[in-house]
């Protein structure tokens, strides 16, 4: 019975989407809401979020709905072919689950495989998790059936999705790779051509494949007929990849990590997603205050603080950092206090030094890498709230843009082979394991209630970006949307130079120089940075502050 209504609600939402859209102020950069706010990197996933929450469903039905319609309208970042993981927050129970349904290796891997050069491969795709987690969340903690949610969606996309300013620059950067498979150019290249800005891409064959899943379940993805198919393309271009992994794969249901930053409780993502960097991070940045420092868009001083506090996470989480069923992450230590004091007081604050790794326990500390695969990627994030407080946080990928560009079924394959890393690193290449990954699912708490929901895209930048707009609003008291605009930077152990954006001021960038920084300007709002998707709960007044980041396609819809 709870269905049916569902379903006759939705369907009042669905005749009148201007109401939806003309009162969630779908266009500006922040919106308040009072009954729940979807925050996604595509307008429609957004909008269709939104009318889940309106008809009755919960943050994790929206969530479910909106990582759907996000892998279909962002083609290159994400969809069923990858994987990711989503923090689940349910305000009655007070409880807090992390489902990781990130990608793993098959059991036959690849010969010599070189993440430059296969990264377009067959060989380069992993066990793709996304349409287990997605039902295992909306079976366990959802309201809304798999086989109505997955119709809507289907129904959502029958009509295509609209190519933006952001997508068609992204396909013609990516036209080699698009070219390359001949299911792919037939999708988003009509006539070997890139669509113009403002055309539409119907994709028959993905509502074909989720009105299958709608009728069959995952059961059809992981051992019917759309594992098969999978099988036989991996199998035609030289893959490893086989029906007995998708068969095997599990989703791993796990506690978040938590963490505490001035007067706020963090949950983040768990190993070998990098929450712990995170955490990290902000444990250094603890014991300086940032405010009194002024803020690092102008300041020098606690930009160089806040740069070298991420060189030295960086630096951890490349040594430490993998697979928890390989390897034994040291992620209490990672996470304390004390350790991130010894992090703290090696830095130098008259210049910028490289950073070395942290050892946490006898034992010689594996040699770190001169270059990280986690440097090139696309991916997308969902934030979400509804009325009686739940929330989600979920990220989810590809890996890089397009994945390895190989469509079955309407959908691209992942590429997530290059995550890994090569010689003896604890990321390296071993059967049945996820690689390790930057993505990190969050949310903050005060004072035992929800304050904020976060996430972003951005590979590598990912950790940077995300401890940034938490100290934008945390230390220096910004909105969501100035958070989102203030001009970032990414500072990484490995890296030879800081990447940051042209809207820092000249003089700051000429004082960041005279410190040794190693710059490198890049465009203001550069989509290098990321797209968070931001939710802050105003306090005084119980509103959802919705902000969707500039520098992508996304939108913030509340109700």
């Amino acid at each position: 019975m709870k269905t049916i209504n569902f379903i006759k609600n939705l369907a009042v939402c669905l005749i009148f989407p201007a109401y939806i859209l003309f009162s969630s102020n779908l266009f500006a950069g922040q919106i308040a809401a009072k009954n729940g706010m979807v925050v996604t990197g595509h307008p429609v996933a957004s909008q269709f979020g939104v009318e889940i929450l309106k008809s009755g469903g919960n943050a994790i039905d929206a969530a479910v709905a909106a990582a759907i319609i996000a892998g279909v309208a962002e083609p290159h970042a994400s969809g069923i072919g990858g994987g990711g993981a989503m923090l689940i927050y349910l305000q009655e129970q007070d409880s807090l689950s992390y489902i990781n349904y990130y990608q793993q290796t098959p059991a036959l891997l690849p010969g010599a495989y070189d993440p430059a050069r296969d990264n377009d491969q067959a060989s380069s795709v992993l066990v793709p998790g996304t349409i287990a987690g997605l039902h295992f969340a909306l079976t366990n903690y959802g309201t809304i059936q798999w086989k109505d949610l997955l119709h809507l969606a289907a129904d959502k996309m029958e009509a295509g999705f609209r190519i933006d300013d952001h997508l068609h620059g992204i396909i013609l950067d990516s036209y080699e790779k698009l070219l390359k498979y001949p299911e792919t150019r037939q999708i988003y290249l009509p006539n070997d051509l890139p669509p113009a800005s403002g055309e539409y891409i119907q994709n028959v064959d993905i509502i074909i494949t989720l009105r299958k899943l709608a009728n069959f379940g995952p059961e059809v993805f992981y051992r019917g007929d759309i594992a098969d198919s999978i099988e036989t393309v991996i199998l035609q271009h030289g893959g490893t990849l086989r029906k007995t992994d998708l068969n095997n794969y599990k989703v791993r249901q796990l506690s978040p990590l938590r963490g505490n930053y001035r007067d706020y409780t963090i949950y983040s993502a768990p190993p070998p997603q990098s929450g712990l960097t995170i955490i990290e991070t902000l444990n250094i940045l603890e014991f300086k205050k940032l405010s009194e420092m002024g803020n690092y868009t102008k300041f020098a001083a606690s930009f160089h603080f806040m740069a070298e506090a991420m060189k030295r996470a960086y630096a951890d989480r490349l040594t430490y950092l993998s697979d928890p069923l390989f390897v034994d992450v040291p992620t209490d230590v990672l996470i304390n206090k004390e350790f991130a004091r010894s992090r703290f007081e090696d830095i130098d604050f008259s210049k910028a030094n490289p950073a070395q790794p942290k050892k946490t326990k006898p034992g010689d500390i594996r040699p770190l890498l001169s270059s990280d695969p986690d440097d090139k990627g696309c991916t997308t994030h969902i934030s979400v709230v509804d009325a009686q407080g739940n929330a989600v946080s979920l990220t989810q990928t590809l890996n890089r843009f397009w994945g390895c560009g190989i469509t079955v079924g309407g959908f691209l394959l992942n590429n997530g082979m290059t995550s890994f890393s090569g010689g003896n690193s604890v990321n390296r290449i071993e059967p049945n394991k996820q690689p390790r990954s930057t993505i990190s699912p969050t949310l903050i708490f005060k004072n035992n209630r929800l304050f904020m929901v976060i996430g972003s895209p951005g590979a590598g930048a990912i950790i940077s970006t995300l401890v940034e707009v938490i100290c934008q609003i945390v230390d220096f008291n910004k909105t969501p949307e100035a958070a989102n605009q203030a001009p970032r930077f990414c500072s990484r152990k490995w890296s030879d130079n800081l990447p940051l954006e042209s809207n820092f001021s000249p003089a700051l960038i000429d004082s960041l120089k005279t410190l040794g920084h190693p710059i490198r300007v890049m465009n203001a709002l550069d989509s290098y940075f990321g797209g968070v998707q931001l939710i802050v709960v105003d306090f005084s007044n119980g509103e959802l502050i919705g902000s969707s980041d500039p520098r992508r396609s996304g939108t913030a819809i509340g109700y």
